[in-house]
Order: structure tokens, then C-alpha cells, then sequence
């Protein structure tokens, strides 16, 4: 019995400072916030906001990608990509949408294509259905992006019916 005790001790004396090791610090946190807040001051994002946005950020690493995606993609602005940023759950499949969406639209619909991506509950599948309903040709690309947010087809109505009774 005196043994196990022992072996019980020593055990926790080892695993304890481990687990401690394993627990993100704070200051590793606070690098990566102002990584986070210098991306978006470099992007054109007020002080203020971006010192707000990257502390409250789930990911603030994340919410920087998007901004800076989105800016070097588009001709949308630092501080209107930030609020579509902060407003999703994936940040980083917004910018990817936002950028594919823009890729074949006129320069002044960018901002109809960030607010359309982030309404999306599935930015990239709706990203993929703007570009595919485009590349028909008879429908324009604010039509495709109306019908895909709306999502009008239904399987049942695009897909074959079945002839099993």
C-alpha cells in the first residue's frame, strides 16, 4: 500500500507542472492580438476598432487573414471587411468566398458579394453556385447571387425522379 501511495505522488508531482506547460499563457495571447490589431491598422482600420475587434475575436489570427484577404482581393475597404469578419463563424471561408464571388463581378458589386457571402450560411458552396449559375450566360451574375442566397432550386426539382414505386 505504501508503495502505491508513493508511486501516486510521484506521479502527480510529474503530470502537474506538464498540465501547466500545456495551458496557453496569456502573454502568447496578447502576440497574437497585436499581431491581429497591427494586420488590421495596416489594412486601414481605425486604432479604436481594431484593438476592440482583436480582443474580442474568437481567433483573432483568423479575423486578420479575413480582413487582409478580403482587402487585397477586392476593392472593398478595411473597416467594411472587418464588419463581415466579425460577424461570421468562419471568417476564413468568407474572404475565399468574397474573393471567388468578386473575381468576375464589376468593381463597384464587391460590396453586394461580401454582403451576400456573409449572409450565407455555407459561404464557399454558395461561392460555387454564384460561379457556376454565372457561367451559364443568360444569367447575370446579381441574378446568380440573388437565386443562390434565396436557394430556389431544390434537389427535388434540379435531380431526376425516381421510378421505384
Amino acid at each position: 500500500m505504501k508503495i502505491l501511495v508513493k508511486a501516486i505522488r510521484w506521479t502527480s508531482l510529474i503530470s502537474l507542472p506538464a498540465f501547466l506547460l500545456a495551458i496557453p499563457s496569456s502573454p502568447a495571447m496578447a502576440g497574437s492580438i497585436g499581431n491581429c490589431a497591427d494586420n488590421l491598422m495596416a489594412n486601414g482600420v481605425a486604432k479604436s476598432a481594431a484593438a476592440a475587434a482583436c480582443s474580442d475575436a474568437l481567433n483573432p489570427g483568423d479575423l486578420a487573414s479575413c480582413v487582409d484577404t478580403i482587402k487585397e482581393g477586392t476593392d472593398i475597404k478595411g473597416n467594411d471587411a472587418l464588419q463581415s469578419c466579425y460577424r461570421v463563424r468562419r471568417p476564413d471561408e468568407l474572404a475565399s468566398c468574397v474573393t471567388t464571388v468578386s473575381s468576375g463581378l464589376e468593381k463597384n458589386k464587391s460590396m453586394m458579394a461580401l454582403d451576400s457571402c456573409r449572409r450565407s450560411l455555407l459561404p464557399e458552396r454558395y461561392a460555387e453556385c454564384t460561379v457556376d449559375l454565372t457561367g451559364i450566360g443568360s444569367v447575370s451574375s446579381e441574378e446568380a447571387m440573388k437565386s443562390c442566397i434565396a436557394a430556389e432550386f431544390n434537389p427535388s426539382e434540379v435531380a431526376p425522379e425516381s421510378t421505384e414505386k
